[in-house]
């Protein structure tokens, strides 16, 4: 018996523990460690809390400056056009997959490794190699892409496939580089210098795309070149970092022998270039397909209306996403220290985070589908709206097993990665060619919603296998809350439309248009706030918080200044919440 309490009290110190350390974190991460002379440890912890910073605020930019442009491709181009421009870049990045032969992500893997022996000489010289291979290869496909463009339209059936592909053929030299420069500037831990250079990329699709447009009109001439082009200038303002970044490292004279590049550091970019391709297949084998079995006749406008909406999709994944980085560091310095219980700690509270997240956005998307594509890009796109919701959920499964990923990649089992990858990209394939002759672009969604679920299987097992992971007691009432949230709100969504269509109009013409198009919106809003709501409540009521949630939002209140009184009663309101007993932190 005094066995049997001992074990439980480790148990429940290692899971306070562990806790704790993600509350330190989470408050290093928001700057509220406390101003003392920093040590080695703290140095580093400060350094990993920038770098998690800037990849937090760069993420949010490039998704709203993304959002903004892929409306203003809606809206601007015709489907077929924007069909083309999509189908286009996933035939030369599948068909290029091997490019750049794994040096990208070589580097970022072995730059610091020699940094950090000080063989400064080495970095340099591994760069350069790199860059050489790099535009060599990408130089030959881009040619060869311009000289098989008619072929490769051929299998397709859809000979206006070959003008895009002949537009954008350069896509694979000028990405080989670009992401070998951003690469390494993340190699070097300079993480803003390297968030700087994605959005310079990034924010410059629009105004671009706007100016092609003015000269060349909606044209796939239009939207090819400027996206180039946008590459090309990122590239140029990439060459001051750059400079100060290979300028500064350590000076000696042991320069990489060919045999160490060849026989170590390729094979190694390779391995980490098929892991990669897998997840590529994934997110671009449903447009391949789709166009592939559809020819030219009417696919294009699918592929554009399948492609808006996954991209519309995707934003639920922002938030879990930043979580998940922020915390890596944590599982896998406890992994380092072979901690296992406060491991699977650290992973059920990451998980209840990006979940508490996740959820209500899902819901909201998939309850309101049908008119976010048709508000944000126009009625056309309203056709996607199984789309989108099928995809959403898909997407869940995904935000399921950030936290197993993860941890396991923090143990280097790397192999057990590349077997997931393996399995879902396969059944995805073959899902996409079952699925989508009978329900068109909602077998797609279908498709890659399995190809999740697949993956969060696997990684469950082997989190299990690995780690004895289970699935928390808390994710599945957070889920049961969003599912329960999910009927409450299409239950409502009739009466309150009904409501909304009884106002009366306000002016005329062209006015009237405009403060409708204002009153659906605002009626679109209320809803979204009136969902939130419920999910909250419902999270409240299935007892999903921990004392540890209730302490980090004190902290971050705290670093906002938001009056005591506020977050006292905000503190009160989620005790409710709280499981077991809520005693003081």
């Amino acid at each position: 018996m005094r066995r049997r309490c001992r074990g439980r009290l480790d148990a429940a110190l290692a899971h306070r523990q562990a806790h704790l350390l993600l509350i330190k974190s989470g408050a290093e991460f928001i700057g509220m460690a406390a101003e003392r002379k920093p040590d080695d440890t703290l140095a580093h912890s400060r350094e990993l809390a920038e770098g998690s910073m800037w990849g937090l605020a760069g993420t949010i930019l490039m998704k709203l400056v993304s959002f903004a442009y892929v409306i203003y491709l809606a809206r601007a181009f015709s489907q077929e056009n924007v069909g083309l421009f999509y189908l286009s870049i996933s035939v030369i990045t599948i068909l290029g997959i091997w490019r750049d032969f794994g040096l990208p992500a070589a580097v970022s893997r072995y730059v610091p490794f020699y940094e950090g022996r000080g063989e400064g000489k080495k970095a340099k010289d591994l760069l350069r190699i790199s860059y050489a291979v790099n535009l060599f290869s990408g130089l030959a496909l881009s040619a060869a892409f311009w000289l098989l463009s008619d072929q490769i339209a051929a299998i397709y059936s859809n000979p206006p496939l070959a003008d895009g592909i002949r537009l954008l053929s350069g896509y694979s030299l000028i990405y080989s580089i670009f992401s070998l420069t951003t690469n390494y500037l993340q190699s070097r831990a300079d993480i803003k210098s390297s968030q700087i250079i994605n959005n310079v990329q990034n924010t410059l699709k629009l105004p671009l795309t706007i100016v092609f447009f003015q000269f060349y009109g909606a044209t796939l001439f239009s939207l090819s070149a400027s996206f180039l082009l946008t590459y090309v200038i990122a590239l140029a303002v990439s060459v001051p970092f750059m400079k100060k970044r290979v300028d500064d490292l350590p000076q000696d004279k042991k320069g990489l022998e060919a045999g160490e590049f060849w026989k170590e550091i390729v094979p190694f970019g390779l391995m980490l270039t098929l892991l990669s391709s897998f997840s590529i297949v994934i997110s671009m084998s449903d447009r391949l397909i789709l166009g592939y079995l559809g020819g030219a006749s009417g696919s294009n406008e699918m592929i554009a209306i399948y492609s808006l909406a996954t991209q519309l999709a995707l934003v639920i994944t922002i938030f879990p996403g930043s979580i998940a980085t922020i915390f890596l560091p944590v599982i896998s310095r406890l992994i380092g220290k072979e901690d296992h219980k406060a491991v699977r700690a650290v992973m059920e509270t990451s998980q209840r985070w990006m979940l508490f997240i996740s959820v209500p956005v899902a819901v909201v998307m998939v309850a309101f589908s049908g008119e976010m594509l048709a508000g944000f890009y126009g009625s056309s796109y309203r056709a996607g709206t199984a789309t989108l919701s099928i995809f959403v959920l898909g997407l869940l499964f995904s935000v399921l097993t950030y936290t197993v990923s993860y941890a396991l990649a923090g143990m280097r089992l790397v192999k057990i990665e590349l077997k997931v990858a393996f399995v879902a990209g396969i059944a995805n394939v073959l899902l996409n060619f079952l699925l989508i002759p009978y329900f068109g672009i909602e077998g797609a969604a279908l498709a890659s919603a399995a190809s999740f679920l697949i993956s969060m299987v696997m990684f469950n097992y082997y989190g299990k296998k690995f780690l004895d992971y289970r699935m928390p007691e808390a994710t599945w009432r957070i889920l049961l809350a969003g599912a329960a949230t999910l009927l409450l709100v299409w239950l409502l969504k009739p009466v309150a439309a009904l409501a909304a269509s009884s106002l009366p109009s306000v002016g005329s013409g062209e006015t009237q248009v405009y403060t409708s198009k204002a009153m659906y919106m605002l009626f679109i809003g209320v809803l979204t706030a009136v969902s939130f709501a419920i999910f909250a409540a419902l999270a409240l009521l299935a007892k999903t918080f921990e004392r540890e949630d209730i302490a980090l939002m004190k902290a971050a209140a705290a670093k906002a200044q938001v009056p005591k009184q506020l977050v006292l009663i905000a503190e009160r309101i989620a005790s409710y919440g709280v499981t077991g007993k809520t005693g003081e932190n």
